[in-house]
């Protein structure tokens, strides 16, 4: 069966590599498709470089030998060097690479080497302007080694790597080959200082500048990787999720683990945002280097180095550390350097974005399930044990009814002030998870306009599912006549945080999408007391009778039974707290979702239910705005959007009535009508 996912996976993977092998730049779908299909460098700025990842490489003279003989060690030169052979027997491998030397390189002088390696989808030539014109910077003059990848040979389509040998290292690695022959020559022709051989490298050549270090402590002095990550650590790989829900991806990575005894050596993470420094495709797989970096970090630290961690809040680019601090971490830290210098005093160009990796660190910072924690996983959850992250175990419900549940909480920085914070809570949608909004969300807990606490609750989809009869989808949904868990969860979340003082009672608000969104109205309607407002995507209120209609029916035999019988929903009490509701969905016939199984088959037109719910919502003294976004079934996801939800929520706190917008719509918000 393994064998048959891994078919799939291989077809699957082909495909995409296909369909995107034109360098097409991304698309905006789902929370996990709005990924780049290349990566990129950025100028000293931050700002992406004027270059681009399938730039044909430099023709010339200068750079290029005018030659197809096996390349000699005596015949390294600046520019361009060819047709190294790396490796032996059936393993041998044509290589080339760019070196830039120093002026004084034939002064007999040793000098500090550094490996660079460029992105998936890049070439040597664009890559090797992030450090060609630093070899002779005053701090560090040293020789810089800029591989090529072998595309052809270690592709995606193979299930090899991203351009380079990082996939299966368990029987060497054709990268560690190369830096071997590359760094022997070197030093065969003009010398290398051993106490200087650092490597560095962006995303797919920040994992292979990784892999190096681990094959190779025993030469490595130092790292400085931009959103890379090690897929020797178990937690690293477990965090690339599943291929199309078929396999692990972290399955297909076979890396060795360090030496018990090895050199150690110090390495600095960068990373950006933790939702826009991403790289993957649309419903296949996507890599978050923030979570990477800091999951690397803690692997480095259990492994006895020192880890630094900067983070440049940017996207999927080179950034946040200059070319200048990295020579300068460089020099600070020869061969052997096990305690940084860093530890004492951070430089001036760390100091705003960075800080030092620590035993602290660790705490909370698996968001996984691992199945490694040091206490109890069947153990319920207290209040005092409340952290960032992930939260499992959350006991919700009264006696009889008692459900386990988890969670993720994102806090703001200031949450020790003292001061109370809104809190939102976002329910994810069918057949998803909260992790996979926890990336898009997240990073939005410390807005300017209203920093907030961020509640992401984990359906029970083994308890709430969509068969005979059916109980949820994937949320307890269905049937609320004798209460809710869902509503349970939420009591219990926002009693524990009232507990601990953080919560602001004025702008307690609800969102999510498709089944989430039901999921949040449902709660909206059963503790209206507590919320200040809703914002929900392409979302239905079951106790709107119109919503219900519009289900259709099934056959059984010769009888048919309409669907909305099977669902029963509480109205709102005829006194209950009135709050504003922003409904946003998609076109008619387009924003749909269909259900096809276990005896069930009919499809929900959200468009529809929006209009209807617009009405109901009147009906009962709310506020309801109407934004139609002419799309499909699908959230909306980008940085304005984000602004909006947070600025329609900071707008309307509780007991808001009536609404603000009903008078004055803000410009941000064009789709959207006010219901009258």
């Amino acid at each position: 069966m393994k064998k048959f996912f891994l078919a799939l996976a291989v077809a699957a993977i082909f495909i995409f590599v296909t369909a995107c092998s034109g360098g097409s730049k991304k698309e905006e779908k789902g929370p996990e498709e709005n990924q780049n299909d290349t990566d990129e460098i950025s100028d000293e700025d931050g700002e992406p470089a004027e270059t681009d990842g399938d730039t044909e490489p430099s023709k010339d003279d200068s750079d290029k030998a005018e030659t197809t003989e096996p390349l000699e060690c005596e015949n390294f030169a600046e520019g361009l060097n060819e047709n190294l052979m790396v490796g032996e027997g059936k393993k041998a491998l044509e290589r080339s690479f760019i070196l830039r030397l120093p002026e004084k390189i034939d002064s007999g002088k040793k000098f500090p080497v550094v490996f660079l390696y460029h992105g998936y989808g890049d070439t040597a030539d664009n890559f090797e302007q992030f450090l060609s014109s630093y070899v002779d910077n005053e701090t560090m003059p040293f020789i810089l080694v800029v591989p090529e990848a072998r595309s052809d040979v270690y592709s995606l389509e193979q299930m090899s790597g991203l351009d380079w040998d990082m996939m299966n290292l368990t029987d060497d690695s054709a990268e560690a080959d190369m830096f071997d022959a590359v760094l022997a020559c070197i030093d065969k022709k003009w010398g290398v200082d051993k106490e200087h051989i650092h490597v560095s490298g962006f995303s797919a050549g920040a994992i292979t500048a990784n892999s190096i270090a681990l094959q190779r402590p025993e030469k490595v002095a130092s790292i400085l990787s931009y959103s890379g990550a090690y897929f020797s650590d178990e937690k690293s790989r477990d965090a690339l999720g599943s291929l199309m829900g078929m396999m692990n991806l972290g399955d297909l990575f076979s890396w060795p683990d360090f030496e018990e005894e090895h050199t150690k050596y110090p390495q600095v993470f960068v990373f950006g945002d933790k939702e826009d420094d991403s790289w993957g495709q649309a419903g296949m797989f996507t890599i978050y280097f923030n979570k990477m970096g800091r999951l690397g970090a803690s692997y480095l630290t259990e492994n006895g180095h020192d880890a630094i961690l900067c983070e440049h809040d940017g996207t999927h680019t080179v950034a946040g550390i200059s070319q200048e601090a990295m020579i300068k971490f460089f020099k600070d830290h020869p061969f052997g350097t096990e305690k940084s210098s860093y530890r004492e005093k951070m430089p001036e160009d760390f100091a705003e974005i960075c800080h030092f990796f620590t035993e602290a660190d660790l705490e909370g910072l698996d968001d996984d399930d691992d199945g490694d924690e040091d206490t109890d996983p069947d153990a319920a959850l207290a209040c005092a044990d409340f952290k960032e992250g992930l939260n499992k175990n959350l006991m919700a419900g009264k006696e009889g009814s008692k459900l386990a549940r988890d969670f993720y909480l994102h806090l703001p920085k200031d949450i020790s002030s003292g001061e109370q914070f809104p809190v939102i809570f976002f329910y994810h949608p069918y057949a998803a998870s909260a992790s996979d909004v926890d990336a898009i969300l997240s990073s939005y807990v410390n807005n300017k306009t209203m920093p907030f606490i961020l509640v992401l609750p984990e359906a029970r989809k083994d308890k709430f599912s969509l068969s005979m009869p059916p109980t949820g989808l994937d949320w307890d949904i269905i049937n609320l006549n004798d209460g809710s868990a869902e509503a349970d969860m939420f009591d219990a979340v926002i009693s524990c945080l009232e507990s601990k003082g953080m919560v602001d009672a004025e702008h307690i608000h609800l969102s999510g999408f498709s089944a989430g969104a039901i999921a949040a109205n449902s709660v909206a309607l059963m503790r209206s007391e507590k919320i200040a407002s809703v914002l929900t995507y392409s979302g239905a209120y079951f106790s709107d009778k119109d919503n219900l209609e519009t289900l259709g029916s099934i056959e059984i035999g010769s009888e048919s039974m309409p669907i909305g019988s099977l669902i029963t929903w509480p109205d709102f009490e005829e006194e209950h707290n009135k709050y504003t509701q922003m409904l946003v969905f998609g076109a008619k016939g387009s924003d749909t979702w269909s259900y096809t199984e276990n005896g069930l088959d009919f499809t929900i037109d959200f468009n529809e239910m929006a209009e209807n719910d617009g009405r109901y919502l009147q009906e009962n003294g709310h506020g309801a705005i109407l934004c139609n976004h002419n799309g499909g079934h699908e959230p909306q996801v980008s940085q304005q959007d984000a602004a909006n939800l947070i600025q329609f929520f900071y707008d309307h706190p509780l007991g808001t009535d009536p609404s603000p917008y009903k008078t004055d719509m803000p410009e941000t918000f064009s789709k959207c009508i006010f219901k009258k």
